[in-house]
């Protein structure tokens, strides 16, 4: 079988959802959020309220590069669920999708952060090894996310924190489905794998 690849991260904040939803739906204030330190700057096209099919630019910054993303809103259900998926500035929404979705819990909030993306490798070994290693770097990226959201909503640590190492099934569902005949697997897993390890080799030598 082959799967895409992703991951989310889940914790309960105490504070109530609409506290947290005010944080997440303002992409402006994404670079105090996202823990992966990665976000420099983010301005909305048209300076319109944000909604399905929004546009915002986001100023990135990874390991000493800087480039510019162009984020196309695909879900928005205030104040429950925001996912937007990441492309070029001449092509926006192309690539990976991120989810921020929040469930009252418990006289707090479970927030949920999550991503898909567009690797999708074998789940057998050795690429599930692969797809494990890809989700749990993201996954500890999030994690600081959901310890920034409590700060800033003067909240405790959050509580109960889970990781699941697979991507969000509302997001991989804005993908093309993988029907890929059986010969292809192969030829599409180890193309994909000779690509993240070529970027991994790439992002080491800046």
């Amino acid at each position: 079988m082959i799967r895409y690849t992703g991951a989310s991260v889940s914790g309960r904040i105490n504070a109530p959802v609409e506290s947290i939803w005010e944080l997440v739906s303002d992409v402006e204030r994404h670079p105090q959020i996202a823990g992966s330190g990665e976000v420099q700057a983010v301005t909305i096209r048209g300076n319109q309220p944000l909604h399905v099919g929004s546009v915002f630019e986001s100023q990135q910054l990874m390991r000493g590069i800087h480039y510019v993303t162009a984020n196309r809103v695909v879900i928005w259900d205030p104040p429950y669920r925001f996912a937007w998926r990441v492309g070029l500035p001449s092509a926006p929404g192309i690539a990976q999708a991120w989810i921020f979705a929040l469930q009252p819990e418990a006289n707090g909030t479970r927030v949920t952060n999550g991503v898909a993306l567009i690797y999708a490798l074998p789940t057998f070994f050795p690429f599930s090894l692969l797809r494990k290693q890809i989700a749990q770097g993201y996954a500890n990226s999030i994690i600081p996310t959901l310890d920034n959201l409590a700060r800033l909503v003067n909240a405790p640590p959050p509580e109960d924190v889970r990781v699941v190492t697979e991507p969000p099934a509302e997001l991989t569902a804005l993908f093309p489905p993988l029907i890929i005949p059986g010969t292809t697997i192969v030829a599409a897993a180890i193309a994909a794998v000779a690509g993240v390890l070529a970027l991994r080799r790439r992002l080491r030598k800046s």
